[in-house]
């Protein structure tokens, strides 16, 4: 059953130069990681607006994957975690795997 990853992504003010050559490696790599685990992205960097709650000022990032099993391999394969440090000091991530009832 498809499975949804929610990714808001908080781009900081003034990153630096070094943390935003990073976060472009990052941005650059995650997407053919997540299309191997057979992901695709249905929103990339989309807007937030709160309708209710606390405001968002961050990107959304919406991505289909055909199962649990197949986004926690994305989530916990070696080339992803060794990406993830790459975002520090550029960018906060929350990540949800919402899962339709069955």
């Amino acid at each position: 059953m498809t499975v949804y990853a929610v990714f808001e992504v908080d781009i900081a003010d003034d990153p630096g130069e070094v943390a935003v050559g990073r976060y472009e490696t990052y941005r650059d790599a995650v997407p053919g990681l997540i299309e191997r685990f057979g992901g695709r992205y249905l929103v990339r960097a989309g807007r937030g607006r709160a309708l209710e709650g606390r405001e968002t000022h961050g990107r959304w990032h919406l991505i289909a994957f055909p199962d649990v099993e197949s986004a926690d391999h994305f989530w916990n394969c070696p080339e992803y975690a060794a990406l993830k440090p790459l975002r520090a000091g550029a960018a906060d991530v929350r990540a949800v795997l919402v899962e339709p009832p069955a």
